[in-house]
């Protein structure tokens, strides 16, 4: 074991860590180092090994860690560890006084020093965490521009929620969660730690609500704890605490109605540090709002307020900030109070407490010295116009009947899902049984977070207990029993039963156009699910009818920059990207996620499917950089915001998948592709659409590697799937059928493949806009039979319609339309006009380069392979070995050794070497490329084939005429099995066997 303390959910700011490969509990230093600093840092931890202490460091977050390093270890560790953003403060106990030139004070202002004894430690800890912990209060700023729009939606999210939670909590009942529960909560995570269980049982026994400021400042686990959780927007803790806050809230506005009518301060003071980014949007922000948004401790006197300024700075990355308050006494505002008297401290003479969330606006910003900044704000209070408006909003977005059902639904817009579960299940302990109505509600909204959470049986029990609840009190057609059905079609959308769900939606329809107007809000988010139901089922221009007719709604009823807007853009934006209207969809994309930073936390869950439809639109117009960078940005917020098995998840983690394919990294791809099977398999259905999806990609990157069977039996199992959930003409079967056709082609199956691209063909010219650029991979793909069978006119007129359709619906410079050139190319190079061949080779490579960086790097080799073998054809050779050199060079980087399309590489630079006469080094490549193609490419294929009849040729133009007959004879046996019978190249191989044969004879 490294550690002797158990480790825990971090309730705290601060972490101490005593780092000693010596030391143990037992120690006397470390029991005094427990008695001194546990009221103030409740984790303390003994660690013996230096690599895990640093692993433990590097996991923490949200949390800063203060450290002891025995002296010589320090010298050792802290240039390698002090860079670590986490570590706030380093302290070296030394037994000996060490020099001045031994130290390493200049190394980072992280090091608060050497000690010679754990008193001197101790004393330093207590005086920093303390400072700490006092510059932790979360501050909100919010410019003048956005406080004139008067809009809810424009403000930064944690001033938002902060008023929010403030509002709610101080209107609940507070005997809903009691000190009982919190003490019971503490023991669980003390249960390792004396001292704190001590201060536990005190408070379990003495704590009273007009105790609750005495609590609070005595700084133990009830400061920081409720601080950490404020800062943090803990939803868990703050409903745990919620007794605490309404006490606390109680006793200082009690104070401050007594005290306002003999006592005003006229000016208070509060000196802290600030972050640098903080402090620069203060100062940007002179004439805005400025919020503290916990209790905030203050003074009447500014040499008081000094003392807490961090001069000098203990980070660099912090200002001394010295706030000065202008208190308008004839305006009432948020509570303060002067709170000596009740104070654990009898040194507090002069604090003033605020209650959470006292707002003040920013006056003047002005620099008093190197160090020191003063900042001057008038406290707000209600009446202020911009907070008015902003309170009214407020009323709007959380409407229900008591505190806590506001509370939940707080929680479910914040994307907190296991906290608004224990809120509805401690206000259904509250309800009586006959309370049919209340109870249906709260089974309402735990099916609503069972959805969210992707439980969808659960969610559809709970949805089953709410309406059979309301059908004791309203009849069918009623209005509150269409929206818990219209919750239960969401659930059957989200498990990909879209004929149960479009039923659902259709009755519900009726129901609310018999009873509701025309701009009610619960016609909006009907209309909305009904247009996500048809675009899954991919009749899009239904889709569109359907999200319009929801913004219409929308937009009468809600501001231009509020939230609910976003899903409707992000939506719209979908549909545009289906139909390849790629513009458009980009800039749907944006409104949505220019409202969502504005309205939404950093992490929340809406945020990363934004970041994730970005994402898959910049995959789609061969952007795959981009889309990578959008990709981990979603999946970031996704591992912080949902349970590990969420679907939402597995699709970025399938979609990620992709790109790393496409970009050549394979094995990343497919752990992606088995991490969101995993999930799959324990959320959804076996015949959800989802599978299918993730079957297809799967095979894409098992041919990518060159496992061609596994390839084909993934693709074989998507199309399975999508056979018995689609409708017979959808585009997921044309996409089945030209990833099993495409493996027939590789696999020189020629016949089957053609088969299934047409196949292919015929849904996608039924179900898909005439210019749709999937309608063009399907040409080229049949071109490609044709060419491979030697119909060369054929050909050449489905890549012409290809090509057709690639220009009308692609950017210039897309990766697709590369490819289509390359195949003209190809094309005319097997019809010897090499002119034309290496002008369209041209056309691709300069799309290529201005598109490609790591992501399409394999299809600019095939490139390059394929303008080196037109050189040869024309006799330049040095050109040609220049251009498959370039092609080799690029997948001895991407590949592995004995990739299939290796066999193919070497076997154009060994032709090469022998067009030069060569021998040596043709034979050298040649057995490269047979040893390869024997080892993995299927029997009888076309790549291995042709490497064998090279070197047919080959030992034939040496005259050796023995091993040449063996080569000629195996390539003419694949030949015959897989080529038609008036296919060229089987004609050529007969002719050389059989004069070969008579040669030998004679």
């Amino acid at each position: 074991m490294s550690r002797d303390v158990q480790r825990r959910r971090v309730l705290r700011n601060v972490i101490l860590l005593w780092l000693d490969p010596n030391m143990n509990i037992d120690n006397d230093e470390y029991k005094y180092l427990l008695t001194q600093t546990s009221e103030i840092i409740d984790t303390i931890e003994l660690h013996n090994d230096p690599d895990q202490c640093i692993d433990f460091c590097t996991d923490l977050q949200h949390t800063k860690v203060f450290i002891i390093l025995p002296y010589p270890l320090a010298q050792q560790l802290i240039p390698l560890v002090h860079d670590i953003p986490q570590l706030y403060s380093i302290y070296v106990l030394c037994n000996d006084a060490i020099p001045p030139s031994q130290q390493l004070n200049d190394v980072t202002p992280k090091l608060k020093g050497y000690f010679r004894t754990i008193v001197h430690i101790c004393q330093s800890i207590n005086q920093k965490t303390k400072q700490y912990d006092h510059d932790s209060v979360p501050i909100s700023v919010i410019s003048p521009t956005d406080c004139s729009k008067y809009d809810l939606n424009e403000l930064e999210p944690l001033f938002m929620y902060s008023r929010l939670l403030k509002q709610i909590l101080f209107d609940i009942d507070r005997h809903l969660h009691t000190k009982e529960r919190f003490v019971q909560f503490l023991r669980e995570q003390y249960q390792a730690e004396p001292v704190q269980l001590s201060i536990v049982d005190e408070f379990e026994q003495n704590y009273k609500p007009d105790s609750a400021i005495r609590w609070y400042t005595r700084g133990c686990f009830l400061f920081q704890m409720l601080n950490q959780a404020l800062r943090l927007m803990d939803s868990n803790i703050i409903i745990k605490m919620s007794f605490f806050l309404y006490d606390l809230h109680q006793q200082l506005n009690e104070l401050y109605t007594f005290q306002s009518t003999v006592w005003s301060p006229g000016v208070l003071y509060r000196g802290q540090g600030v972050v640098k980014s903080e402090f620069e949007n203060i100062c940007k922000s002179v004439g805005g709002l400025l919020s503290f948004n916990a209790f905030t401790s203050t003074s009447v006197e500014s040499e008081t307020a000094l003392t807490f300024c961090p001069i000098p700075p203990q980070d660099p990355d912090t200002i001394a900030v010295l706030f000065v308050m202008k208190i308008n006494p004839s305006v009432k505002s948020t509570a303060f109070a002067l709170v000596s008297s009740m104070s654990y401290y009898e040194d507090s003479e002069g604090e003033v407490l605020f209650s959470m969330h006292s707002v003040f606006r920013i006056e003047s910003v002005e620099q008093v010295d190197d160090v020191l900044w003063r900042v001057k704000i008038v406290l707000t209070n209600d009446e202020d116009p911009d907070l008015k408006v902003l309170g009214e909003q407020i009323e709007e977005e959380t409407q229900g009947s008591t505190g806590w059902s506001r509370l939940g639904q707080l929680l479910i817009q914040m994307g907190h899902f296991s906290e608004a579960k224990e809120v509805y299940l401690t206000l259904m302990d509250s309800l009586s049984n006959d309370n049919h109505e209340g109870l249906a509600y709260c089974y309402h909204q735990l099916g609503v977070i069972s959805s969210g959470e992707a439980y969808y049986k659960a969610a559809l029990d709970f949805y089953e207990k709410s309406t059979e609840l309301y059908s004791r009190q309203f009849p069918e057609n009623s209005v509150i029993r269409a929206a818990v059905q219209s919750n239960v079609g969401v659930v059957h959308f989200k498990m990909g039963e879209y004929s149960k769900a479009l039923e659902i939606y259709e009755n519900i329809s009726q129901v609310y156009c018999d009873n509701l107007p025309a701009n009610d809000p619960a016609c909006a988010t009907l209309y909305n699910n009904m247009g996500s139901l048809y675009e899954a089922m991919q009749i899009n221009a239904k889709a569109l009818e359907m999200y319009h007719k929801s913004l219409d709604v929308k937009k009468q009823i809600s501001s231009p920059n509020h939230p609910g807007l976003t899903v409707i853009y992000r939506n719209i934006a979908s549909v545009h990207d289906n139909l390849c209207e790629f513009s458009k969809a980009l800039e749907f994309y944006e409104k949505t996620l220019e409202i969502q930073k504005k309205s939404l936390p950093p992490k929340h869950f809406e945020l990363a499917k934004t970041y994730n439809n970005i994402a898959t639109l910049y995959d789609k117009i061969g952007n795959y950089t981009q889309a990578r960078d959008y990709y981990e940005m979603s999946l970031d917020i996704f591992l912080e915001t949902h349970s590990e098995h969420h679907p939402s998840l597995a699709n970025v983690y399938r979609n990620m998948a992709v790109v790393y394919d496409q970009t050549g990294d394979y094995s990343k791809a497919l752990n992606f592709f088995e991490k969101a099977l995993e999930i799959f398999e324990k959320s959804l259905p076996q015949d959800h659409p989802n599978f299918a999806h993730t079957y297809n990609n799967m095979g894409s990157a098992y041919d990518n590697i060159g496992e061609y069977t596994k390839a084909l039996e993934h693709y074989q199992k998507a199309f399975e799937i999508y056979k018995r959930i689609r409708p017979q003409n959808h585009p997921d079967l044309a996409i089945s059928l030209n990833n099993i056709g495409s493996m027939y082609d590789i696999m020189d199956d020629f016949p089957k493949a053609l088969e299934h691209y047409c196949q292919a063909l015929d849904i996608k010219e039924k179900s898909l806009p005439l210019h749709h650029p999937s309608l063009a991979i399907a040409y080229s793909n049949i071109g490609t039979i044709y060419e491979k069978t030697g119909n060369y006119s054929k050909a050449l007129e489905y890549y012409e319609k290809s090509l057709h359709i690639s220009e009308q619906s692609l950017p210039s410079n897309h990766p697709d339309l590369a490819v289509i050139c390359s195949n003209l190319g190809q094309l005319y190079d097997q019809m010897e006009k090499y002119t034309e061949s290496l002008d369209w080779y041209r056309k691709s490579l300069e799309i290529y380069q201005k598109s490609t960086t790591s992501d399409r790097m394999i299809e600019l080799a095939t490139l390059y392979n394929n303008i080196g073998a037109v050189y040869t054809h024309k006799h330049e050779f040095e050109k040609a070995l220049e251009y498959h050199q370039k092609s080799f060079d690029i997948k001895q980087k991407l590949l592995k050794a004995d990739h299939p399309s290796l066999v193919n590489t070497y076997n154009n630079i060994a032709s090469v070497y022998q067009d030069m006469q060569e021998y040596g080094k043709a034979i050298e490549f040649y057995d490269k490329s047979v040893e390869i193609g024997r080892k993995i490419l299927p029997e009888n294929h076309s790549d291995l084939m042709a490497t064998l009849n090279n070197m047919g040729s080959l030992y034939y133009e040496m005259q050796k005429f023995t091993e040449a007959l063996p080569f000629y004879q195996e390539a003419l046996d694949m030949a015959e099995k897989t080529l038609p019978t008036d296919h060229p190249d089987l004609q050529e191989l007969k002719e050389n066997v059989q004069v070969l044969k008579q040669y030998l004879k004679k």
